[in-house]
């Protein structure tokens, strides 16, 4: 199982994080939101031992920002 985080940008030039399509966190900073993000993603993976990723989706491109390997593999995060 592989779960994604994505910080997507929101209203008046803020940005949420969402899980699929929920939204977790919303109204907030840019650099905040990569912060939470990969905080929440490294929480998940620790607590789960799933892969878990966080993505950056803007309308012209997508940035992997952080990735967490599954149990399966050997664990350690790989950083844009």
């Amino acid at each position: 199982m592989r779960i994604v985080l994505t910080i997507k940008e929101s209203n008046h030039g803020l940005w949420c994080i969402c899980s699929g399509s929920a939204v977790l966190y919303d109204k907030l900073r840019f650099a905040h939101a990569i912060r939470l993000s990969r905080g929440l993603a490294r929480e998940e993976h620790e607590n789960s031992g799933h892969a878990v990723g966080v993505e950056m989706v803007c309308s012209e491109f997508t940035i992997s920002l952080v990735q967490y390997a599954g149990s399966d593999v050997t664990r350690q995060a790989t950083a844009a």
